[in-house]
């Protein structure tokens, strides 16, 4: 009897170093994960910095001097190609990344894949946000924002809405204009808007 109590004490001990070696395994892979993760935050943070200071040191290379979007940078050089997302392959958002001066105050809006920094001033850390896609369907928690199109012939002629100071900036480049506000577009083109929703929730990551 003793012995057969050993041998069932002994199951019991290995099976309690399984489920005690799997813990610290998930634990070491939570912490790994997660530090991988802050490190992109942290990324997308410096990357928020660079775009503002360049576009705030080269204020003057632009029409509008309030509001300069990413692709505006891009095209005066200032920047020498697009900025990689750290949370995959592909460039950051050309259409809602922008820097707005306010009081002298570079504030930077950066999109990159389904994350957010917005308004953000170097002095501080940024919040981060996760977002969903522009729909035209509206959930209780949704932000809402006005985008712009534009229509010639019939049709639109851009496949997305956006929102006004990025769509006059597109109208200006591509029909050589120089408008600053939606309104004086009429003279190229029908100007539409819709209202559209997207979730938006505040990424924990500090």
């Amino acid at each position: 009897m003793m012995i057969n109590n050993r041998k069932g004490f002994g199951k019991f001990e290995v099976l309690t170093m399984i489920v005690l070696l799997l813990c610290i395994f998930a634990y070491l892979m939570y912490s790994i994960l997660g530090g991988a993760n802050k490190q992109k935050y942290t990324t997308m943070k410096d990357n928020a910095i660079r775009l503002g200071n360049v576009t705030a040191t080269n204020i003057s290379s632009f029409r509008n001097q309030d509001t300069v979007y990413l692709e505006e940078v891009i095209d005066e050089q200032l920047l020498k190609k697009n900025i990689k997302s750290p949370f995959s392959s592909k460039d950051c958002d050309l259409t809602e990344s922008k820097v707005e001066i306010v009081e002298g105050k570079a504030l930077v809006t950066l999109k990159c894949d389904q994350y957010l920094i917005e308004k953000y001033a170097s002095s501080s850390e940024p919040d981060i946000y996760e977002v969903g896609e522009w729909s035209l369907k509206k959930n209780d928690d949704s932000e809402e924002k006005v985008l712009f199109n534009c229509i010639k012939d019939g049709k639109e002629i851009y496949p997305n809405y956006y929102e006004e100071l990025y769509f006059v900036s597109k109208i200006n480049k591509d029909y050589s204009t120089s408008y600053y506000f939606a309104d004086n577009v009429k003279d190229v083109c029908e100007v539409v808007s819709k209202s559209f929703y997207r979730t938006k929730k505040k990424v924990e990551y500090k």
